[in-house]
């Protein structure tokens, strides 16, 4: 039984795509964890408990390395009534900054 090399591509393909679907798994609960720990420092509310990838790009590192740097969306209030939609960025697993916008403090 002899298996076809464009099998192995194919396989290979495959589980590329599924340890890269892993990471970033990885990648946006560690990111929901520093959030979380942000938001209760600064006595603020993560509303729906959840963090949206808005984009990634390939950035280099001080290094000289290449590393992708994820931006997630979350939302936040500080006093329940409005809602505001805060940022924070990661270059390959750790924390580069939060961006928050003017929000009213309660």
């Amino acid at each position: 039984m002899w298996i076809e090399l464009s099998d192995l591509f194919w396989l290979a393909v495959t589980a590329c795509l599924c340890l890269a679907w892993w990471q970033n798994l990885k990648v946006r609960e560690h990111a929901t964890r520093q959030v979380r720990a942000y938001c209760r420092e600064l006595d603020l509310q993560l509303l729906d408990e959840t963090i949206a990838l808005q984009r990634m790009t390939p950035r280099r590192a001080p290094n000289g390395r290449l590393e992708l740097e994820r931006c997630y969306r979350f939302s936040f209030t500080a006093t329940g009534d409005e809602r505001y939609d805060g940022q924070v960025r990661l270059r390959g697993g750790r924390v580069v900054g939060f961006e928050l916008p003017p929000h009213r403090i309660g």
